[in-house]
C-alpha cells in the first residue's frame, strides 16, 4: 500500500493530506510517497538527499533516510518507528550542497495491535491491553 501526500516548504500553506494510518508492530509498513512544493509550485529535488524526522507516540525522535525518485520522496518506516501506538508527527528534511529545508508537518496514526499474552496457567484470564503509551 502506498500513502501519497503533498508537502509544501512554506509552512503557511498546509496541504489537506489525510492522516497516514499504520498498525503497531508492522515490519513492512506502507510506503510514503511525498511530492514537495514551494508555494504550491513543484520543488526540484535533483541533487538532494532526504530524511524523515518523526516524533513517535512515546515522544522519542525517529530519523531515517528516504530516497528520491522521479522528483518524489519515498520512505518506508521500520518496525521501530511503529513500536508504540498513538499519534505521531513527521516532516521531511531535504539537503543539497546549498541549503537544508524542511517540509510542513504531516500526521500519522499508529493503531494499537492486539497481541496475545502468554498464560501462566490454563485458567488465568488473558488481558487485552489497548493502552496508548504517552
Amino acid at each position: 500500500m502506498i500513502s501519497r501526500i503533498i508537502l509544501d516548504l512554506n509552512k503557511k500553506n498546509n496541504s489537506l493530506n489525510e492522516v497516514i494510518r499504520l498498525r503497531q508492530g508492522e515490519n513492512n509498513s506502507p510506503e510514503i510517497q511525498a511530492t514537495v512544493t514551494a508555494n504550491n509550485q513543484a520543488y526540484n529535488l535533483n541533487g538532494s538527499t532526504a530524511e524523515l524526522h518523526m516524533k513517535k507516540p512515546d515522544y522519542e525522535v525517529y530519523v531515517t533516510k528516504a530516497t528520491i525518485n522521479n522528483n518524489e520522496i519515498i520512505c518506508k518506516l521500520t518496525s521501530d518507528a511503529v513500536k508504540f501506538s498513538g499519534k505521531a508527527i513527521a516532516y521531511f528534511q531535504i539537503a543539497n550542497k546549498n541549503s537544508v529545508v524542511t517540509t510542513e508537518d504531516f500526521k500519522l496514526d499508529i493503531l494499537p495491535a492486539l497481541n496475545p499474552v502468554k498464560k501462566k496457567g490454563p485458567n488465568e484470564p488473558q488481558p487485552i491491553d489497548l493502552q496508548i503509551l504517552k
